[in-house]
């Protein structure tokens, strides 16, 4: 009986990893404020326990000057995280997520420079950086404020975080980050931080029964750290908007772009005082009741101020 009450929910619960949004990786300059995943409009019930586990590749490069400043950004991270999430009762939750990145030249490069191609998209002169090279490096009025060069596989900042149910499908979250990663090789910018914002959802209803619209809005407060720290912002809007598509009981796709205000002031270069926007689509198949697998893409809506590229592999357990 117990098999086949489990088959039964398998059949009529198409949305029950709805709630799995995908992973959002920002660049290195923006690896360590405090900005969190976003999408989750639901948590966990009482005594529930979410596991998934993810792995990340993201490349950006950017070269660019002006009259006083350039900057050089050229790397590739690739990212394995942990995040769980705990149903403390049925309308609160607590979370933790861990990650390890590791760091360095990368592979993607021919890859990203095909995919623009293919779209028209801009390659930025990404043609013309050497191959497999890690630099991030920013001068400003002939002052040399930024030299990483050296590849590294060092904790990220972990994140302790908790959410409660507002209302069906409207969930307040709040987010503290730790300043584990290590600022010298840009895992982290060796400032604790914190995060709070809603995430909510409108499933719709009738014909378009198969659509979920879900939306985020929140505020990131980050201590001034040890990157760039007199051009650093302390606190940074951000949000998201997505739509998630069931296309069969098993099998679901989203569409999501994240915003965050600009990290850096008093620059003229798109990478440090732009808006970062990065366009996530992602697809997720539920192998058991209790298991799926998600894997995407990420490009960014907006030249320079994203990473350029990134491509996941995850593994949700319930």
């Amino acid at each position: 009986m117990r098999r086949l009450a489990l088959l039964v929910a398998f059949a009529f619960c198409p949305i029950a990893f709805a709630d799995d949004p995908p992973p959002v990786e920002m660049g290195a300059l923006a690896r360590g404020f405090a900005l969190p995943n976003l999408g989750r409009v639901d948590v966990e019930p009482g005594g529930a326990f979410q596991q998934r586990i993810y792995l990340n590749d993201t490349n950006e490069y950017t070269s660019v000057a002006n009259a006083n400043e350039s900057i050089i950004i050229d790397g590739e991270a690739t990212q394995l995280s942990y995040d769980a999430h705990y149903g403390i009762t049925d309308r609160w939750e607590a979370g933790l997520f861990v990650p390890l990145i590791l760091q360095g030249g990368g592979i993607l490069d021919p890859v990203i420079e095909g995919w623009h191609h293919l779209w028209g998209l801009p390659n930025g002169g990404r043609s013309d950086a050497p191959k497999g090279r890690y630099l991030y490096q920013y001068t400003n009025n002939g002052q040399l404020l930024l030299n990483v060069s050296q590849g590294s596989v060092t904790f990220g900042d972990v994140r302790i975080s908790t959410g409660y149910r507002l209302a069906d499908h409207l969930t307040a979250r709040a987010m503290l980050q730790l300043p584990t990663g290590d600022a010298s090789h840009l895992s982290g910018n060796g400032a604790a931080g914190g995060a709070a914002w809603l995430d909510g959802g409108l499933p719709l209803h009738g014909f378009f029964k198969w659509l979920t619209l879900y939306g985020s809005l929140g505020y990131s407060y980050t201590g001034t750290g040890d990157v760039l720290p007199d051009m650093q912002k302390n606190g940074l809007p951000f949000g998201a908007a997505g739509i998630g598509l069931r296309l069969t009981p098993r099998w679901d796709a989203k569409v999501q772009v994240y915003f965050h205000a600009a990290p850096y002031k008093d620059s003229g270069l798109g990478a440090l005082d732009h808006i970062a926007a990065p366009l996530t689509v992602s697809t997720s198949y539920r192998i058991t009741p209790r298991t799926a697998i998600s894997l995407g893409f990420q490009e960014k809506a907006n030249v320079y101020a994203s990473p350029d590229f990134g491509v996941f592999l995850g593994l949700v357990l319930n």
